[in-house]
Parts: C-alpha cells; structure tokens; sequence
C-alpha cells in the first residue's frame, strides 16, 4: 500500500483525518491497520503499533513517528464530516450536516477513498 511513508504520506494522512474528524474510531483505525500487515509484504513499523493503538487521538502522531502531509481542501475536510454524518457520529467543530453533505455530494471521490481504505465499514449516502 503506498502512502505510507515520510516521503509519500498521503494514504496515512487521509486515514489520520479520517480519525481525528470521528468517521473512523479507534477500533476502525485498528482493524484498517490489520487489514494493511494482511495485505502487504512490507509496511512501515508503525502499522504493528496502530494495532493496539488505544491513546488519546491526538497521540496517533507521536505512534506514527512524523506527522503525514497531505493538504485537504476545506470542501475535502468537510466531506469526510460528511462521511462522519452518515455514519451517526457526533461532529465537533465541524460544518452543519447539510453543508457536510453537500460537500461530500460535491467531493464523490473523498467518499470513494473511503470506501478503498475502510472496505470492511459500509457508508450509504
């Protein structure tokens, strides 16, 4: 899986959002981590880590080693609280659930990443 690394840390970094937004949760984070050593010969140490991970959420940085750069635009962020919506998650900080949607209506393809890194968590818009 690429995406996983300091010098490529896009996969990663969607994933982190994923997590710090609530669309994913703890056990999700785990569970996509297990599916990442199943599904790859070689992957970064911090995937073992993640495992079991079960900290503070701000601490996923600190397992992970580097913090993933990945520029999401604000209709991008606000698509994943989209995702966060439909799957009842309390939002914090985030957009109105309309304004979530719409984004995510807009941004198909946030939802379509989704889908490929989480295949085992069901969204239906």
């Amino acid at each position: 899986m690429n995406g996983l690394t300091r010098e490529n840390s896009s996969t990663i970094a969607f994933v982190v959002n994923c997590y710090f937004i609530d669309a994913i949760d703890t056990k999700e984070l785990q569970q996509w981590a297990f599916m990442v050593m199943e599904s790859a010969e070689l992957y970064p140490d911090y995937i073992a880590e993640l495992l079991n991970f079960d900290a503070p959420r701000f601490h996923i940085i600190k397992s992970i080693g580097f913090c993933p750069g990945r520029s999401f635009t604000e209709q991008e962020d606000e698509a994943i609280f989209g995702i966060a919506y439909l799957r009842n998650r309390k939002v914090f900080d985030g957009p109105s659930k309309d304004r979530a949607l719409n984004s995510l209506h807009k941004n198909h393809e946030i939802l379509t990443e989704f889908r490929t890194s989480f295949p085992f968590i069901q969204v239906e818009v």
